[in-house]
């Protein structure tokens, strides 16, 4: 009987030895794919905190406005490094319209060439706010019954040729008003294609646009037009479709 005890015991002790490494292998395998599952976890990351107002400062003047009532100007300042930077080179400019509130249009991200722009209405807590062209701020003129504003921005060619494009808003809605007229919406509001010489309201749903008298707007035909001292120009009457409105440009 003892000459069979013996082997039986080897496979025991065997058997119990390749258990207890099975579980030492077991574990140290998981305890690894833990580490290495907490080494790859990416951190994370915070957006950095902004103040619900702030202030913009541009030429001696300051307006204060509400970034969670201007989410596209919010969400640019969340994208860049240095935000305070960012906010100190926001310029905008005032429209001279009665109100109680304030209107101005923000400048920002400028290149060398253009700026994107927001018309903003505020109050100093509650803000409201309009996306507008990617351009360069030209000037502006309020209708009489200051219920309506056109925006003129520039786009310079290099050389001599600039061309423009006549944005009309209504104030009071704060949305953009379209032409009636697609075939002269295209070239003097959605495209840059003629230089706008002068403009001017005709009464509160219209408007004249002095332009080239050319029959061509190509970057050549425009450059010997603006090298002449004696440039032919033609008027153009516009009309707003005041029932349809665009709640940004």
């Amino acid at each position: 009987m003892k000459k069979y005890m013996i082997p039986l015991l080897l496979v025991l002790l065997v058997d119990s030895g390749s258990l207890v490494w099975l579980y030492l292998y077991s574990s140290s395998t998981s305890e690894a794919a833990e580490t290495v599952s907490t080494e790859t976890e990416l951190p994370h990351m915070e957006l950095p905190a902004l103040p619900d107002i702030v202030e913009i400062k541009s030429e001696g003047k300051s307006i204060k406005i509400s970034l969670n009532d201007i989410p596209q100007y919010k969400n640019y300042l969340l994208n860049e490094g240095d935000i305070q930077a960012e906010i100190a080179r926001t310029q905008f400019t005032s429209l001279d319209v009665p109100s109680s509130n304030v209107y101005a249009m923000l400048e920002y991200g400028c290149g060398t060439k253009d700026c994107s722009t927001i018309l903003v209405q505020t109050n100093g807590n509650k803000s409201e706010s309009l996306t507008m062209p990617v351009g360069i701020l030209q000037d502006y003129k309020v209708s009489s019954d200051h219920e309506k504003v056109l925006i003129r921005y520039a786009y310079d060619e290099g050389s001599l040729v600039k061309r423009q494009i006549l944005v009309a808003v209504d104030l009071e809605k704060l949305k953009v008003i379209p032409y009636t007229s697609a075939a002269l919406e295209k070239p003097f509001m959605l495209k840059p294609t003629w230089p706008i010489i002068s403009y001017d309201w005709i009464d509160h749903n219209q408007f004249t646009i002095e332009t080239a008298a050319l029959e061509t707007s190509e970057f050549s035909a425009l450059e010997d037009w603006f090298s002449s001292e004696n440039r032919k120009t033609r008027n153009v009457t516009i009309q707003l479709d005041v029932n349809k409105h665009l709640d940004e440009y």
